[in-house]
């Protein structure tokens, strides 16, 4: 089963926020990005390491431009950040399944951190999300340790569901996870 086709039309749709712009994610942001992204701290709490190359992550938002998943049963919505100076402060992904459980993730540079760009960022995605009939609920997991996106997510009015222990091995230990959830109903 396939997201339905109003996830497919947000996947290419821009977002203004304020003075930030959110572009739909294409292969050439990765030269504007990959300075910032290669930064290893926006992966201490991520089962993900910094793109080896710019032409490395080329390729994968080559393979994110497709807008849904190989087996065709997601649909991803990715957006770069783009801040009024024309540079870029990271990325927003949201997943969409077939039901239109919607998980949302993001990458703010580091140093565009701690000046609620992360916030006004993903909380127009989450608008734009839940304006949409299809989605159903919106949903992020977090790593225990990362106090920043937890207090993010909490600002945006997620409400913690759970605590996943042992939800990940990554970088020689085991990661637990809050699992949040966004209330909202159509």
């Amino acid at each position: 089963m396939r997201p339905a086709p109003g996830i497919t039309a947000l996947a290419e749709t821009s977002i203004a926020a304020g003075e930030l712009r959110l572009e739909p994610l294409r292969p050439d942001h990765a030269e504007r990005l990959f300075d910032g992204l290669a930064d290893p701290t926006l992966y201490r709490f991520i089962p993900q390491e910094p793109p080896a190359d710019a032409t490395a992550l080329r390729a994968r938002f080559e393979r994110l431009a497709a807008r849904r998943s190989p087996a065709g049963d997601q649909a991803w919505l990715n957006w770069a950040i783009r801040l009024a100076d024309d540079s870029y402060a990271g990325l927003v992904e949201a997943t969409v399944d077939s039901t239109g459980a919607t998980d949302i993730a993001y990458f703010v540079l580091r140093r565009c951190q701690g000046c609620g760009i992360g916030r006004r960022a993903v909380g127009a995605v989450v608008e734009a999300l839940a304006a949409e009939p299809a989605v159903t609920a919106i949903g992020a997991s977090i790593d225990t340790r990362n106090a920043a996106s937890v207090a993010l997510v909490e600002a945006l009015g997620f409400e913690r569901t759970g605590l996943i222990r042992d939800a990940d091995q990554f970088k020689g230990g085991p990661s637990d996870e809050f699992r949040y959830q966004l209330p909202f109903g159509h």
